[in-house]
């Protein structure tokens, strides 16, 4: 294919050459064609310019003939020997008249009107013939009175000399005049000649130099598809190692949160085991070093996601009074650790309801209100929500996070949103933290349409500012409220990024006025020993019916094989993953291909939610998954047949 399009772009080539070429011939030989036409114009102008001075000097030497043969006629009448018919003198008049008319002519009078012999003898000319017109000088005039005719001979006499003089100097003049002409002709002829050599040069010249500039831009060509085969090989070994990167990130999400379901779901289920006091401080312990990892694997995921390009906003329909209920459970153990005081507040001006991405935001503000709660020794800790105007007059939803802790200097507040950039940077570190979460949540915020502002000095506590462009939305039926966390069962120290999506899931259907449901047959597809364990004794403990399966191309043959009410699918299994596993079960007749189908995967990427959702998924939880986040998912997913109690 790139060896025909080469021979095509050659091909294009040729033809341009050859156009080019053709071009610069049919230049050059119009151009000679002017320079001959040019030529014939002046032979032409040659010919005009002799005929007319040639009619000119003709019509003088006829004038001046026509003087003599007048008087040699009157000069005949007059004499007694000779009989000349009077009609004949009188028309040899006439003649002589004539030809006074053409020396009078615009030609003549344009050539000779300097001369002042010329304009002399016309009007000496002119003075006779009147004269002889009130005669007037006819043949009854000559017959009647022949004693007159010496009178007629006596004033034309003194003619004959300017005649011949005028007719000599005629004579001269044209021929000066043509001289001078043609000499002038000559001339711009030659100059029109060498314009048109010139124009020829310059025509050669311009051809040669667009045939130059052809060359170049060819050879510019070829280096320019060098260079984008360069660009394209190394865009595809650019893409390959971001497909690489993708697949080892999602790998390292498998590989760290697979031990971290186990080490949670062990934490979990030993917390509802009889322990001393001095084995709940140390089980509260090991599970807030387990969530404070979490987090931080949590923030990493999340900024290798944005540098891909894989941060996805999705607007829906948002109640903001039960978002800030579910931020102040959320917050409100780590702030009565610390006997801070809490506040969270409303405008009345703010709409109840918004188009926002609730997980965004909540990961957002969660995230601001860990910050505050974690610098914040004494004091207060509050979230207000306003109205604002932006500088554009646009209106804006205001989230101002308070806290009254020390403060920060003009120097942290400049880098405060730089990445592992944190707020106490001593090396004592009293505070913990990778130094992301401030700026994920400018890129989301940003994400958003909005960005973060912080106001503080040193000793005045701090003021971080969430603006996002306020979009109201129509009021919703209660069933579409955003959950509130129970405050009985928020973590103790608040979950960031994916965590906080997955502990913050739950539906209508989990709420408090819904019996529990238990007694599901639940059919589990996961290949790691310690998460089997535990997620059997978490089925168990919600008093659900677990058959485990190593991979899920067992799942698919129990499935099969027994009926269940719902599954839940490891995506990364060996033999058959959860992807292929899920899209057979589908293809299964109902109602096994209509079960609920939950993804229970340590890949937390939207590449893989995406996939899980074309595979038919019904619900993704991401690992590790708390007791209350998997008790909502079953009880909004539960088939109809199983609620409220099993048999």
């Amino acid at each position: 294919m790139p060896r025909d399009a080469s021979r095509t772009v050659a091909a294009r080539q040729r033809r341009w050459r050859i156009g080019i070429a053709a071009m610069g011939l049919l230049l050059v030989l119009t151009l000679a064609g002017v320079g001959w036409l040019q030529a014939r114009q002046y032979e032409a102008l040659n010919g005009t310019r002799r005929y007319q001075d040639d009619y000119l000097v003709w019509s003088l030497f006829q004038f001046e003939t026509e003087y003599l043969k007048l008087r040699l006629a009157l000069e005949q009448a007059a004499g007694p020997s000779v009989g000349v018919d009077p009609d004949q003198v009188a028309q040899r008049y006439e003649i002589f008249v004539s030809r006074l008319n053409l020396v009078e002519s615009e030609h003549a009078a344009l050539v000779l009107a300097h001369h002042p012999d010329y304009q002399r003898t016309v009007a000496r000319a002119q003075d006779f013939v009147r004269w002889a017109d009130a005669l007037p000088l006819n043949g009854a005039l000559i017959r009647e009175h022949p004693q007159r005719i010496a009178e007629i001979v006596a004033r034309l006499e003194p003619l004959a000399d300017p005649i011949r003089d005028l007719s000599l100097t005629s004579t001269h003049h044209v021929a000066q005049d043509v001289t001078r002409r043609n000499e002038i002709i000559r001339n711009q002829s030659r100059v029109s000649l060498g314009l048109t050599a010139a124009l020829s040069a310059m025509t050669l010249l311009f051809a040669a130099v667009i045939y130059r500039q052809f060359r170049g831009l060819e050879r510019y060509g070829d280096k320019q598809k060098a260079l984008a085969a360069r660009l394209n090989e190394a865009q595809r070994e650019a893409d390959a190692a971001n497909r690489a990167k993708t697949v080892f990130l999602a790998n390292m999400s498998h590989e760290l949160r697979t031990p971290l379901q186990g080490l949670l779901g062990m934490l979990g289920l030993i917390k509802e085991a009889p322990l001393t006091p001095a084995q709940q401080d140390q089980l509260k312990a090991a599970n807030d070093c387990a969530r404070h990892l979490l987090a931080v694997l949590g923030d990493i995921l999340d900024v290798t996601r944005m540098e891909a390009g894989g941060l996805s906003i999705a607007p829906e329909p948002l109640q903001l009074g039960a978002l800030v209920r579910e931020l102040e459970a959320l917050s409100r153990p780590q702030a009565a650790a610390k006997r801070l005081a809490l506040h969270f507040g409303i405008d009345d001006d703010v709409p109840g309801w918004v188009l926002a991405d609730p997980t965004r935001l909540r990961q957002i503000l969660l995230n601001l209100l860990s910050n505050a709660l974690k610098f914040c020794d004494r004091g207060q800790v509050g979230c207000q929500l306003r109205r604002g105007v932006g500088p554009l007059g646009e209106d804006l939803l205001m989230f101002e996070v308070s806290d009254t802790g020390p403060g920060i200097d003009a120097q942290t507040q400049a880098r405060l949103f730089q990445r592992f950039s944190q707020g106490d940077a001593s090396t004592s570190r009293r505070h913990g933290g990778a130094g992301l979460g401030l700026e994920i949540s400018r890129r989301l915020a940003r994400a958003m349409g909005g960005d973060i502002h912080v106001q503080s000095a040193p000793g005045q506590g701090a003021r971080f500012t969430l603006a996002l462009p306020l979009r109201a939305g129509a009021d919703l039926p209660p069933g579409r409220m955003v959950p509130a966390e129970a405050a009985a069962t928020a973590p103790s120290t608040p979950l960031k990024g994916p965590s906080a999506t997955s502990a913050a899931l739950t539906t209508s259907a989990a709420s408090a006025e819904d019996a529990p449901v238990t007694g599901l047959r639940v059919l589990v597809s996961e290949d790691n020993p310690t998460n089997r364990i535990v997620i059997e004794a978490m089925l168990e403990r919600l008093g659900h019916r677990p058959t485990l399966c190593e991979n899920g191309l067992q799942a698919l043959h129990a499935l099969r094989q027994q009926a269940f009410d719902v599954v839940l699918m490891d995506l990364h299994t060996p033999q058959m993953d959860g992807f292929e596993a899920t899209r057979r079960m589908r293809e299964l007749p109902p109602p096994r291909g209509r079960l609920p189908i939950i993804a229970f995967s340590a890949d937390a990427f939207e590449e893989s939610r995406q996939k899980a959702d074309d595979a038919g998924i019904s619900a993704f939880l991401a690992k590790p998954v708390e007791l209350e986040t998997l008790r909502a998912c079953l009880q909004s997913l539960a088939p109809s047949p199983a609620r409220p109690e099993a048999a």
